[in-house]
């Protein structure tokens, strides 16, 4: 049994929720007609974001009450469109079922809310592979660092990994000092994994990474 903990992002680490994320965002946003549609370069840019930078960046100077609001309709449109679709990356599940197998400890540290990592995990199978899965929502943190913290109440750090595809991911793991592996396959602008310990391309390298 390995003691290495493996800690993944969600969106464009192990899942692409774009078909469903854009539409909802749309969706939940014409409830708002004071608010101008925000282009899909803006809606792809929150993907990593907390909630509350999301609705701050496509409601500029709406209340918390409207955010709020507008949350919720995203997570009810996003909810039906996952348990409807397959939204994992080409070989995650594959990867994920094997590391588990090898004996790696898989957890998550995603800056979504509760619901969102609920349903992801529950709608795409992957539910069982992973321990004491944690989102910013669950740990009512302002930052990715916040949920490590939680994680590293019950996981050892020595020997644990941060796996993730945008600069909080990489920024995360700095601030624990623990390595980082950048995923240079999901919404990363350029230059935001430069500081990672490792970058891969395709998330079938962690097999490479972390043998049996």
């Amino acid at each position: 049994m390995h003691m290495t903990t493996l800690i993944f992002d969600l969106d464009g680490t192990l899942i692409d929720t774009a078909s469903i994320l854009l539409p909802a965002f749309r969706a939940a946003i014409r409830c708002f007609p004071e608010f101008p549609q925000p282009a899909d370069s803006v809606l792809l840019g929150t993907f990593g974001l907390s909630d509350h930078d999301v609705w701050q960046l496509l409601m500029p100077g709406g209340t918390p009450e409207q955010h709020e609001k507008a949350l919720k309709l995203t997570e009810a449109y996003v909810k039906n469109g996952l348990f409807e679709t397959n939204v994992l990356m080409e070989g995650a599940f594959e990867v994920i079922e094997t590391l588990h197998r090898r004996g790696y400890t898989l957890t998550t540290a995603s800056n979504c809310g509760e619901a969102y990592l609920a349903n992801v995990l529950d709608s795409q199978g992957l539910r069982p592979y992973f321990t004491r899965p944690l989102c910013l929502g669950s740990v009512r943190g302002v930052c990715k660092a916040d949920i490590l913290s939680e994680h590293f109440r019950h996981f050892p750090k020595a020997d644990a990994w941060m796996i993730g595809d945008r600069k909080t991911d990489i920024e995360a793991a700095m601030a624990h000092d623990i390595p980082s592996i950048g995923c240079d396959f999901g919404f990363a602008a350029e230059g935001e994994l430069e500081h990672a310990t490792k970058v891969i391309h395709h998330i079938r390298e962690l097999l490479d990474l972390f043998p049996a």
